[in-house]
């Protein structure tokens, strides 16, 4: 039996969010992250500001996305000044991986912001 397209579609959200949450937990872990931003810009997302203001949920901080091919994920950071920021940013994609292993992992971080 074959699952309708829309259970299906709802089904990776709901994998997609329970995966957000696990994974904002690895990269604030990362020594050097001092913050954790939503992975789409409030102005890039008209549309899920509406959401976020009617809902009163905050826009996601880790950004994931499952395919067929893989997980896709999608941070934007701050990081302090104590450790080269390039440096935090490989280290946080390395960790997001090493938690979705063996699934594959395309893995997006963005350094934001650098100072205290």
């Amino acid at each position: 039996m074959t699952e309708p397209a829309e259970t299906a579609n709802h089904s990776h959200a709901v994998i997609s969010a329970d995966v957000a949450k696990e994974l904002l937990g690895i990269v604030q872990a990362v020594a050097g992250v001092v913050s954790v931003y939503p992975a789409q810009p409030l102005w890039q997302s008209i549309a899920g500001a509406a959401v976020a203001a009617i809902t009163g949920e905050a826009l996601p901080l880790i950004g994931v996305t499952v395919s067929p091919d893989g997980v896709a994920v999608k941070a934007r950071i701050g990081v302090g000044t104590v450790r080269p920021a390039p440096e935090v940013a490989r280290e946080a994609a390395a960790a997001v991986r090493q938690h979705l292993h063996p699934a594959s992992a395309a893995v997006e971080i963005l350094v934001v912001r650098i100072g205290p």
